[in-house]
């Protein structure tokens, strides 16, 4: 029969994502920490870690052992917040998983103005270009925008946010501004390669018209900040979250593109894998996230009349 300990050990592995990543954790020896995991496969008797002398990844049967195992820890945890003798003591380790551009903008000083409040919380973030699979890598908390794909997750939407094209002042005065969609593909496209999203497709609606529209450019990325420094330096136009490009169109170093037009919607969400039994560390956590999304002066983008959904 597992036991808690053997829960918190696997989800340890798991975030490691190798033998010998874990054993150093744990302050044992990778003989130690495979002898471990191969008693706790024999005493349910299932495999749960594919695994050789430089990778592991889970098996079936792993992936739902490690759900469950969070799960049940999660409930010990929120029961330890309720009625434990420190219970108004928020404490405890999170993970947490933001984008690149995002992370090093605004939830690095978020996270700094949390853990004042909260001392006893330990906050490890890992910024990705593409949005981590938060179950197998043992996160916490996924900081999200837009169209969520993984049905398994619970979600709380922070604030209503939109995407925007845009351009530079030089490059608008080069080869003029499109007055339609349509008008794109004799343009410059400064095209981003992100996640699943179909390449250099640009989804617009206007009322009752939708329409898609194919783009093309000399310069594309998977990284967002060249995208913009590229429409910064004038060489075309781009489409990009409004938190991004916010500074650049106040200044005028920027101009939108086609206002009138709406493009898949950014919506910023926290996302995070616990069911019934949230950690107080957890909706700590999202609860500061959402008043200091609210009460500081990160843009959403949305002006009135612009929740065009």
């Amino acid at each position: 029969m597992s036991t808690l300990d053997d829960f918190e050990f696997f989800t340890i592995l798991c975030r490691a994502n190798s033998l010998s990543a874990a054993a150093r954790e744990l302050d044992v020896s990778p003989a130690a920490t495979s002898k471990r995991l191969a008693g706790i496969e024999k005493c349910i008797g299932v495999q749960l870690v594919n695994r050789n002398t430089r990778s592991m990844s889970l098996t079936a049967e792993g992936r739902i052992y490690l759900e469950e195992a969070r799960a049940i820890r999660a409930r010990v945890e929120a029961l330890n917040d309720r009625i434990g003798p420190h219970a108004a003591d928020i404490r405890g380790a999170l993970r947490v998983n933001a984008s690149l551009g995002f992370g090093r903008k605004y939830m690095a000083a978020m996270i700094s103005a949390f853990v004042s409040q909260y001392p006893s919380i330990t906050v490890d973030m890992e910024l990705s270009d593409h949005p981590l699979d938060l179950v197998a890598q043992s996160y916490d908390i996924g900081i999200r925008f837009g169209r969520l794909r993984d049905s398994n997750l619970h979600a709380r939407r922070i604030a209503p946010h939109r995407r925007l094209l845009a351009a530079a002042p030089a490059y608008i005065e080069r080869h003029g501004v499109p007055r339609h969609p349509e008008s794109l593909p004799a343009h410059n496209c400064l095209v981003l390669r992100q996640n699943d999203e179909a390449y250099g497709i640009w989804q617009f609606v206007r009322g009752a018209e939708s329409l898609a529209v194919k783009v093309t450019g000399n310069l594309s990325s998977n990284d967002g900040e060249s995208i913009v420094a590229w429409a910064l330096d004038g060489h075309g136009i781009m489409q990009r979250a409004a938190w991004e490009v916010a500074p650049y169109l106040a200044s005028g170093e920027l101009i939108e593109i086609l206002p009138e037009f709406a493009l898949p919607r950014a919506d910023i969400s926290a996302v995070y894998h616990y069911q019934r039994f949230v950690p107080g560390k957890v909706r700590a956590f999202i609860d500061f996230f959402e008043r200091y999304v609210q009460s500081s002066a990160l843009p959403t983008g949305m002006r009135a009349g612009a929740d065009r959904s």
